[in-house]
């Protein structure tokens, strides 16, 4: 799965359903309504439905980054990821 970085106010809990799993896609219109100087803290979401979370919450990109390096991530990932505000799932060569 691609993983993009999306900026959320900070405690910021995606929907849930009756069920307790994520509503793919429920938190845009949540952030797009949100107050952009409230959106400090960095969670990872899947990107490619219409996305859901695959990390928790972080205050800082620093704390996103060690979670990632606990996760397994290599440095020089985390580095693109963190630049770019998103990993691809795969790359096609022809």
């Amino acid at each position: 799965m691609g993983r993009e970085v999306v900026r959320v106010p900070p405690g910021f809990e995606h929907p849930l359903d009756e069920e307790g799993g994520y509503i793919a896609g429920s938190h845009h219109e949540l952030l797009y309504d949100a107050d952009p100087a409230s959106r400090t803290a960095f969670q990872i979401y899947e990107n490619v439905s219409e996305g859901t979370p695959v990390s928790p919450v972080f205050d800082t990109a620093e704390a996103l980054a060690k979670w990632l390096r606990q996760e397994g991530w290599q440095q020089e990932a985390i580095d693109s990821l963190l630049d770019a505000g998103h990993a691809p799932s795969f790359i096609v060569r022809s």
